[in-house]
């Protein structure tokens, strides 16, 4: 299984994240594993409800596993 990470954008009065809640819903149908860093999507308007509904874990930024991934999609 390829797993894709989606972290949070670190630049300051950035407000987009590289994954919505139904990109990651398209990901996971295609047997991916999403991660996705907690509150990645708040800024964006996204909370992270919507993403584990979706099919993402959600992880804190200290549990990403930023070896283990395959992708990582940033803005």
């Amino acid at each position: 299984m390829l797993t894709v990470l989606v972290p949070r954008e670190q630049r300051p009065g950035e407000n987009r994240v590289a994954a919505t809640p139904e990109t990651v819903k398209a990901m996971a149908a295609l047997g991916l594993q999403v991660q996705l860093e907690a509150g990645a999507g708040d800024a964006a308007g996204y909370d992270d409800r919507s993403y584990g509904e979706a099919g993402a874990l959600i992880v804190a930024a200290t549990e990403l596993g930023w070896s283990e991934a395959d992708v990582v999609l940033c803005v």
